[in-house]
């Protein structure tokens, strides 16, 4: 017998993830959601993952153009992962304000300051009881080695702390409780 739908919510939340924001474009139309149920599925070919609940606007958008974008936000990018969740009235283009965006291979729009890009042209989708998993092959990459990703954790955004990153660390801790948003990390002080 399958776990409840509360242990399962309960489950998750210990499963720390990066914030990622999924676009997608079709026609000067663009579209996107925030989405932490993105995975690696291979290396040769490399092809990932990106479920989006059928609710979601966006879902449509991606079907029709068969291209996507997973655009990994850093740690200081939390206002563009709230506006594509849907914690504002932006919808459609209007979320597209926020950051600054281009094209890489596909046309997907790809979010120039994130940690990473991931440009994927879907190859096939399966419909998972809420959900439809798409697949992509990615077709081009680009990584700000520079920059720490955001992650989300515990019902609440935190970071990725370098053991040697004492400074991130405090700076990390000073934007949570600016945010009234719980940091997560583990610091060995």
């Amino acid at each position: 017998m399958p776990v409840t739908l509360s242990e399962f919510r309960s489950g998750m939340r210990a499963l720390a993830a990066p914030v990622n924001v999924i676009t997608t474009a079709i026609a000067g139309e663009r579209g996107g959601l925030t989405a932490t149920a993105v995975i690696s599925l291979t290396a040769e070919p490399p092809q990932l993952g990106v479920a989006v609940n059928k609710a979601n606007g966006s879902l449509k958008l991606i079907e029709k153009a068969g291209i996507f974008a997973v655009n990994v936000l850093t740690h200081d990018q939390l206002d563009i992962g709230n506006v594509f969740a849907g914690a504002t009235d932006a919808r459609g283009e209007a979320r597209f304000k926020v950051g600054t965006w281009a094209t890489m291979v596909t046309g997907a729009p790809v979010l120039k300051q994130a940690k990473a890009n991931f440009d994927c042209r879907v190859i096939t989708c399966f419909e998972l009881s809420t959900h439809v998993l798409f697949v992509g092959m990615i077709e081009a990459v680009r990584v700000n080695a520079a920059a720490d990703p955001l992650l989300y954790a515990d019902g609440c955004y935190g970071g990725f702390v370098r053991k040697e990153s004492r400074e991130f660390a405090q700076q990390l801790a000073l934007q949570a409780l600016e945010l009234n948003t719980a940091a997560v990390f583990d610091s060995p002080w």
